[in-house]
């Protein structure tokens, strides 16, 4: 047996964090001053010279810096992210002077025959989103161009792309997509949902070495968040083996779990035969036990699918990816299998057909223990907040959102109405029916940052401070509601809150330290606190 004491009696560690403001998450103990870790693991929580009476080891005083549970991302798209920061980025310009610039910029670092492909343009710096290929062709004739949307739901295209890509005229809509015309019914320029595909297909094949550098680079930007777990949304099965690589190189240093592409518009699919459910419960860092299903669209394309119809256009209620009757039969096969699912689903009727699917699942196949959620939920009935608790599903919210926006203000608002403007992002009310609240970011939508996120969730006002008003204020919630959701609300959902999501005894040593305590700040100052360290199982991944 191998004695643990040193000579002076105290137990040797790895390291010990002193000084600190350990917030645990932990209701038997939720403050605490220091930890022992050894072997990735926490082995003690308490006050600082207690620590130091017990235990032996490399010593890190915080100085009074405030200590959490790693957080938890809970909807996240990783490589794509980082293939989008690799090409044309696009997501710093606010306005469409600066937009045209960058895409200029980029035009010229390439030769002449390769495509331009980009991504992140604001969608609310155009009338109705829809921006002319004109502009496109304006920077460069001959260039083809793919950018992509901030949104992810919508691609602006240049006329050399639209001929590569065979769409004409006489091109029709594909059953869940839409190709937006002009005056003329010529091609405007325009692709919504599945309409991406179109040109998606004749793009250049994405290489191995790109997906690997990709992955590295969201996986850096994930660790200077203070983030460690991620739920990681319609991955491919060429993403999977990216993330599978790093893991056997040791450089993830994330816990995934992968929800793999079942139907998804804009993502190449994967087979169901890469969900597998036999690894949800075992201690390895990449887990593919969950699928990703899209429900709907989005309020800006008004593809998002809503019980009342959008407001003087031609939109009607939207749109659904999937039949509904196909949609259940799916979902009941899914769930009997034992695959746990995400949704996405931003309309009350989106929301309300995956809620029925899951119903008629749980009717057919019995209580299972799969903690299916569904993101997004810009728009929910009040009918179908109580449903959650009942049929045991996460409300996986993008806080982040849920401020008046100019995607709000100048997009969603003439679409829907005040009313259901006002009702947006319900975070408080499923919060109050007893849903499970988890935090995701969606990135790279909007910011990885939580602490961005968290704060909007408090406040429901812009937390860059630029714009003052508030998005319904009785949908906010607390901090310890917020913290929850980045920590042991996500662990729960990744089947992982024995291992993760609390600074306790035995849990993994997955932590994120802040330059201050959120706790004695005002809510309109926790988006500025910096990440100061992350640690993934005791070691410091942040900063290298």
């Amino acid at each position: 047996m191998i004695n643990l004491a040193s000579c002076d009696g105290r137990e040797p560690v790895d390291l010990l964090i002193l000084n600190a403001n350990v917030y645990t998450v932990d209701d038997e103990r939720p403050w605490a001053q220091a930890l022992a870790i050894r072997d990735g693991l926490i082995v003690a929580v308490g006050a600082s010279d207690a620590m130091i009476r017990d235990y032996e080891g490399e010593q890190l005083d915080l100085k009074g810096q405030m200590v959490l549970p790693g957080f938890h991302d809970s909807h996240s798209h990783l490589v794509y992210g980082g293939l989008e920061l690799m090409r044309c980025d696009l997501s710093a310009a606010r306005d469409v002077s600066a937009l045209l610039q960058k895409i200029t910029a980029c035009d010229q670092a390439l030769s002449s025959d390769e495509w331009l492909i980009g991504g992140g343009w604001d969608l609310s710096l155009f009338e109705s989103t829809n921006p002319s290929k004109s502009l496109l062709d304006n920077i460069n004739p001959r260039r083809r161009m793919f950018i992509r949307g901030a949104d992810g739901h919508s691609a602006w295209v240049s006329s050399a792309a639209l001929k590569d890509a065979g769409i004409k005229a006489e091109t029709p809509n594909p059953s869940d997509g839409v190709i937006e015309r002009d005056a003329l019914d010529e091609p405007r320029g325009v692709l919504r949902e599945s309409a991406m595909m179109l040109v998606e297909k004749v793009l250049p094949a994405v290489t191995v070495e790109d997906r690997l550098k990709a992955a590295r680079i969201s996986v850096a930007l994930a660790h200077s968040m203070g983030i460690t777990s991620v739920i990681d949304a319609a991955t491919t099965e060429s993403d999977a083996k990216a993330f599978d690589a790093l893991d056997a190189e040791q450089a993830l240093n994330l816990r995934l779990v992968l929800a793999m592409s079942l139907i998804a518009p804009f993502f190449d699919q994967a087979p169901l035969s890469s969900v597998k459910v036999s690894e949800r419960y075992s201690d390895q860092n990449v887990q593919r036990a969950s699928a990703k299903i899209f429900i709907d669209g989005v309020l800006e394309g008004e593809t998002a699918a809503l019980l009342s119809p959008y407001l003087g256009g031609s939109h009607g209620h939207g749109m659904l990816i999937t039949p509904a009757d196909s949609l259940i039969e799916q979902v009941v096969a899914l769930d009997a299998a034992g695959v746990q699912l995400m949704f996405h689903a931003i309309g009350d009727a989106g929301v309300r057909l995956a809620l029925d699917a899951l119903e008629a699942a749980r009717e057919i196949n019995g209580v299972q223990d799969l903690r299916h959620h569904i993101s997004h939920l810009q728009l929910v009935d009040p009918e179908d907040h109580p449903r959650f608790a009942a049929l045991g599903v996460a409300a996986n919210f993008q806080a982040l959102w849920a401020f008046p926006d100019d995607y709000i203000m100048n997009i969603n608002l003439p679409a829907v109405g005040r009313d259901r403007v006002q009702a947006m992002y319900p975070i408080g009310s499923l919060h109050r029916a007893g849903a499970t609240i988890v935090g995701g970011s969606d990135w790279s939508v909007s910011s990885m940052n939580p602490l961005l996120a968290i704060e909007t969730a408090l406040t429901r006002r812009d937390p860059t401070g630029v714009k003052l008003k508030a998005l319904n204020v009785a949908e906010a919630v607390t901090l310890v509601d917020m913290i929850k959701a980045y920590t042991i609300n996500g662990a729960y959902l990744a089947h992982r809150e024995d291992q993760t999501g609390r600074l306790k005894p035995g849990y993994k040593a997955d932590l994120v330290v802040l330059g201050a305590n959120l706790f004695d700040l005002v809510p309109s100052e926790i988006g500025e606190v910096p990440i100061t360290m992350t640690f993934f199982e005791g070691q410091k991944v942040y900063p290298k």
